[in-house]
C-alpha cells in the first residue's frame, strides 16, 4: 500500500510506473525536470521543481522510520517527526490540488 504522498506524488510523478517509490519519483524529477511545472511563479533561470524535490529528498533522506519499522537508520526527534509530517502534508496538497503538474 502506498502512504498518501506516494500516492499523490505517484499520479504526477509516474502515473505508469506500477511499483512507484519515493526513490524512483526522485530520480524521475531528477532525469526529467522539464516535464514538470509548479503553480508558484519562478524566476528566469530558476529551476521551479527544485523546492519540491528537496521536501520529497529531505523526507527520503531524513525520515528513515516512515514504513513503520522498529528501528530507522537515522536518529529522529519528535521535532523532526513533527517536521516530515508537515512536509509530507504539503507535499500531498500540492499534487492532488495541481499546484505541482505534469506537462501534457
Amino acid at each position: 500500500m502506498l502512504s498518501p504522498l506516494k500516492s499523490a506524488a505517484h499520479a504526477v510523478i509516474q502515473p505508469r510506473h506500477g511499483r512507484a517509490t519515493l526513490g524512483t519519483m526522485l530520480g524521475e524529477i531528477g532525469n526529467a525536470r522539464a516535464k514538470f511545472t509548479v503553480a508558484v511563479p519562478t524566476p528566469a533561470g530558476k529551476d521551479p521543481i527544485a523546492p519540491v524535490e528537496a521536501m520529497m529528498r529531505t523526507l527520503w533522506d531524513g525520515q528513515t522510520s516512515r514504513h513503520g519499522n522498529q528501528g530507522g537508520t537515522v536518529s529522529e526527534s519528535l521535532d523532526s517527526a513533527r517536521a516530515g509530517v508537515h512536509f509530507a502534508a504539503a507535499l500531498v496538497q500540492w499534487f492532488t490540488s495541481g499546484a505541482v503538474a505534469r506537462n501534457p
